[in-house]
């Protein structure tokens, strides 16, 4: 069973399976242990933004943001709002939060605020939430629709929340845009759209910092189930993005990845896997005492229930022996 340690941890701490970084994160939490900058960023996106951003779309950006947001809770079902902030800090962006909280902290020995990208970003969300814990972001994406409507949503809450998120989005291509360096590299349902994903892996390693982390999330492609969802909405994987000035790029359209192929690909372009764990249906309706005591232990044996696992969070960092 793999330990949750950040890839710039000291050798004492990976050596004795510690997490320097998650006691931090509960010690600066408010409510069921989640920081405040986190539960803050999410609440406003779900209580105050749906309503302030209106002014700042047109009517297709609106729409297009709304049907994609569609199965978020909205202000008048509370309880769907706090399962839905458990759900998020027990997944891959709260194992993100919490190592940038590490790393901003004095547990790694490094200055300054950390560096992230949001490669893939869309319409910014992760951006926004990271940049709320004092990150710098870089977030970039092919799409310029969606790229719009990340600057007004942070434009929107620059004014109506008062306070200023570090983000620059660029309208760039995954594979050699923003050059770094980074201290995360964040990935968020995209690898399965990167044509190639090993070019994009090899940049990926020359643009992270000293002890900084890879960090995908996505759909676990050995679950059939999403296999067959997939095969009935495309029939060709590898298409071509056209830009609307005419550029083309490699596409492709939901490529799926097991648990083993994302290890093979990394360990191939000299990536050392730090953190592997699989994610269940139903995995953030625990209790927390349940949840860290049993599943996070059986999440984190990626090998196991690879067919039932819904989705898997899988970290790597430059490996330099």
């Amino acid at each position: 069973m793999q330990a949750m340690v950040p890839a710039s941890a000291s050798p004492a701490i990976a050596r004795s399976g510690a997490t320097p970084f998650r006691s931090r994160a509960l010690a600066h939490g408010g409510e069921h242990g989640i920081p405040r900058a986190f539960e803050e960023l999410i609440r406003w996106t779900i209580e105050q933004e749906p309503h302030v951003l209106i002014p700042y779309l047109s009517s297709a950006e609106l729409e297009s943001f709304s049907n994609y947001y569609r199965a978020l809770p909205s202000a008048t079902e509370p309880e769907f709002a706090r399962r839905h902030l458990a759900g998020l800090w027990s997944s891959e962006a709260g194992w993100a939060y919490r190592w940038l909280m590490w790393r901003a902290g004095a547990g790694c020995g490094l200055a300054g605020d950390p560096r992230v990208l949001d490669a893939g970003c869309g319409f910014g969300t992760f951006s926004m939430l990271f940049a709320a814990l004092g990150s710098e972001v870089t977030g970039i994406d092919l799409r310029e629709d969606r790229l719009r409507v990340a600057e007004a949503r942070l434009v929107a809450h620059r004014l109506h929340a008062a306070r200023r998120l570090a983000i620059d989005y660029r309208c760039e291509n995954v594979l050699d845009g923003a050059s770094g360096p980074f201290d995360l590299i964040w990935l968020y349902n995209a690898i399965s759209h990167i044509d190639p994903p090993e070019r994009f892996l090899e940049s990926a390693r020359h643009r992270l910092a000293p002890g900084g982390v890879l960090v995908i999330g996505d759909i676990n492609g050995a679950n059939p189930s999403h296999r067959r969802r997939l095969n009935t909405l495309r029939s060709e994987v590898h298409q071509r993005f056209v830009t609307r000035q005419g550029a083309v790029h490699p596409y492709a359209a939901e490529r799926t990845f097991s648990p083993n192929d994302l290890r093979a690909i990394a360990t191939r372009l000299d990536f050392r896997v730090i953190h592997h764990e699989l994610f269940y249906p139903g995995h953030a309706r625990l209790p927390a005492p349940l949840a860290r005591l049993l599943m996070e232990p059986i999440q984190r044996c990626w090998w196991f229930g690879q067919p039932v696992a819904r989705r898997q969070l899988f970290v790597a960092t430059p490996d330099l022996c």
